[in-house]
């Protein structure tokens, strides 16, 4: 056999043949890369956290994390991006809007939160650092209420979700929360001092209507109106047989930094008022009367707010807020005449339907969690036509509101016929990973 012999010309079309398919090859591959370009370590967060689709948080964990939640059952497998995923359910729920950014400063945002309508949050990016097959992407969480950032907790915390590359695709491997106190900056102290103060006002409002409320079924048993908070509670005279005002430290004259007294009290008339211990943090001072009516006052002081007090409006659901339909006051009367008390324990044999209460994003930040117990009045058909607050935090009890007017109860029944019902009703909110 001849050997092959490669003339010049015929090694030139080779080596042309070659460098075009080469080229064909590189071409093709960066058409694809342009189609389809790799996920970022933010992007896999963002699907991670956000999206809807099947498996979506699976995917993007470590194959050992997925085989020792497949060994556990899913149930026990924790979502540690709970603190995102909430965010965007929450705002679902409400109605809101939300966006998430692959790129730029902001992660997400949200508007129409429960119990947040005028407000927004907003995770930031405050670190995305990129090593090899490693991203560090540390978010802060932002909140504003009424065009003003709330600055205390926002400032101090900061959560890192740490991604690793595996199999071409990012997977969360860490995640890490740190807080920073500055506790000599002054700008600092005085946002805790205000938010403090704030989360006071909340609870002073919410007490003086708990008390009004107290009031006014201390006068409906009795005819007349209690003249000492002592009495409303279970240390009064008839403890024994009736508690009006369940909350026993509000009963005492005294919580979360406000006085509570009764005065110029007789049979048919009673002034109410609650001054905060300390006036020069700027909280108001509120007061009310045998009308109901609940005012306020900037100045701190009890005596302005009866001269000259503004009227609070309605911002969250007060004390026997929720109620059907007006009705006739004589079908009323009977209504009210048929009602009796039953435990909380009778009233949740005859519940029919549960909805859970969505978890307020403010109170999820600042770690609040806890029961809230509300007095309910159930109506012959199982409905819950008015609810207040009976302990618990205000921050927590918008929530905790809107939950129990969607449950739904078997109609409670003496000798075969259908009655409305009072009890009280208990609603928890625990903090994941507590």
């Amino acid at each position: 056999m001849r050997p092959l012999r490669v003339t010049s010309g015929i090694l030139s079309l080779l080596i042309l043949s070659l460098i075009s398919s080469l080229i064909s090859t590189g071409l093709a591959a960066q058409n694809a890369t342009q189609e389809h370009p790799p996920q970022t370590a933010r992007q896999a967060l963002i699907e991670m956290c956000f999206s809807e689709a099947p498996g979506h948080f699976e995917k993007h964990l470590p194959t050992i994390t997925r085989q020792t939640f497949s060994e556990l059952g899913q149930e026990n497998g924790p979502n540690y991006t709970g603190i995102l995923s909430a965010l965007q359910m929450q705002t679902k729920a409400a109605g809101g809007k939300f966006e998430t950014f692959d790129v730029g400063p902001t992660l997400f945002k949200a508007k129409g939160l429960p119990g947040r309508v005028d407000d927004e949050v907003e995770i930031t990016v405050e670190r995305d650092d990129l090593v090899g097959g490693e991203d560090q992407i540390e978010l802060a969480l932002h909140t504003t209420t009424n065009g003003k950032e709330e600055t205390l907790l926002p400032t101090i915390l900061r959560f890192t979700f740490s991604m690793k590359m595996e199999g071409d695709i990012w997977r969360l491997s860490e995640v890490s929360a740190t807080a920073r106190f500055p506790i000599a900056d002054p700008t600092f102290l005085k946002a805790m001092q205000e938010h403090q103060a704030g989360q006071n006002e909340q609870m002073a409002l919410m007490s003086v209507r708990s008390i009004v409320s107290a009031e006014k079924s201390y006068q409906s048993a009795r005819s007349s109106f209690a003249c000492k908070l002592s009495d409303l509670g279970n240390s009064g005279k008839d403890a024994p047989r009736r508690t009006y005002l369940f909350d026993q430290q509000l009963a005492s004259g005294k919580k979360n930094g406000y006085v509570f007294s009764i005065s110029e009290c007789d049979p048919s008339h009673y002034r109410l008022a609650a001054e905060p211990v300390a006036p020069e943090l700027g909280q108001h001072a509120y007061c009310s009367d045998e009308a109901g009516t609940v005012r306020k006052s900037g100045d701190g002081k009890v005596a302005t707010c009866f001269a000259s007090g503004e009227v609070v409006e309605e911002k969250v659901p007060a004390a026997g807020m929720l109620r059907s339909a007006p009705q006739n006051p004589s079908t009323s009367a009977a209504s009210n005449s048929a009602r009796i008390r039953i435990s909380q324990g009778v009233a949740t044999g005859l519940l029919v339907t549960k909805v859970s209460p969505v978890y307020p994003p403010s109170a999820r930040q600042a770690r609040i969690q806890g029961d809230v117990v509300l007095k309910a009045i159930i109506n012959e058909t199982g409905d819950v036509t008015s609810a207040e607050l009976v302990s618990g935090h205000p921050m927590l009890f918008p929530a905790a509101l809107e939950a129990v007017r969607q449950w739904k109860y078997r109609p409670y029944l003496l000798n075969g016929k259908a009655v409305g019902v009072e009890t009280q009703v208990t609603v928890s909110f625990t903090l994941l990973g507590n």
